[in-house]
């Protein structure tokens, strides 16, 4: 890196990442480059993007990071911080399946969201179960392991 930037790895090593020379440099590259800092409003604005265009087409959690970033660079934004980015893009995966969730279940004739909401719904100590047991579901929010070998 040292390199790169033409400098003796000395100094390098000795740069003070914390003060307020890396913010003064930080304005100075981002001004020579083009770049301004990403605000607050610009990350709602990446974070309702990847929810309504990458979201509902792509599932893996870092390629949704690397394209915040690249939208930063197309926007000319200085990308948020690497832990930014990350809730961010957990912030709109959620938005997105929480729109999908709701999407789907508004499809659902009545009759439908009733029977799936007795399905999921918490035993009441095992009366009204067939058999006076507990209900599947229930069985599998307890102990999901167990049951993982009949998804495979």
């Amino acid at each position: 890196m040292a390199q790169q930037v033409r400098v003796p790895a000395e100094e390098w090593g000795a740069y003070d990442w914390s003060g307020r020379a890396i913010k003064r440099h930080r304005m100075e590259v981002r001004s020579a480059f083009g770049f301004r800092e990403s605000t607050q409003e610009d990350q709602v604005q990446l974070a309702q993007w990847l929810a309504a265009e990458l979201c509902p087409v792509e599932l893996n959690r870092e390629r949704l990071a690397e394209a915040v970033v690249a939208r930063c660079r197309k926007d000319r934004l200085e990308p948020p911080a690497p832990a930014k980015v990350t809730r961010l893009v957990a912030s709109a995966v959620n938005t997105f399946e929480e729109g999908f969730c709701a999407t789907t279940v508004e499809r659902l004739p009545a009759a439908s969201r009733s029977r799936l909401d007795d399905l999921v719904a918490d035993d009441d100590g095992g009366e009204g179960t067939v058999g006076g047991g507990r209900t599947f579901f229930t069985e599998l929010k307890a102990d999901p392991a167990r049951w993982a070998w009949t998804v495979s």
